[in-house]
């Protein structure tokens, strides 16, 4: 089943929506350098953010490979076509027991 990458303010979850920004700011620093993630994710952490930034950015740093990575891209359902962070959210949407 073909899964479509959706838009990031499609995600009605609050903390799912600022994980995959995140993750897409950590993309951009890999591709065309700097390190604006790292620096967003020291602050979250210095915040006691719920958000586990410091691994979202290195996840993301490790597997620079100019996409990010399948757990962190926001992923349209495609039975009912809500946006959910990650692939296998997305499958599990309508289908809890897919595999």
């Amino acid at each position: 089943m073909q899964i479509k990458e959706g838009k990031i303010n499609d995600i009605t979850d609050r903390k799912d929506r600022a994980t995959a920004k995140l993750a897409r700011m950590a993309r951009n620093d890999c591709v065309f350098g700097g390190a604006k993630a790292l620096v967003i994710a020291d602050r979250l952490n210095n915040m006691n953010s719920e958000i586990d930034a410091q691994q979202i950015v290195s996840d993301v740093y490790t597997t620079c490979d100019g996409l990010t990575p399948a757990q962190y891209r926001p992923s349209i359902c495609p039975e009912c076509g809500q946006t959910q962070l990650g692939e296998d959210a997305a499958l599990n949407c309508c289908y809890p027991d897919y595999d």
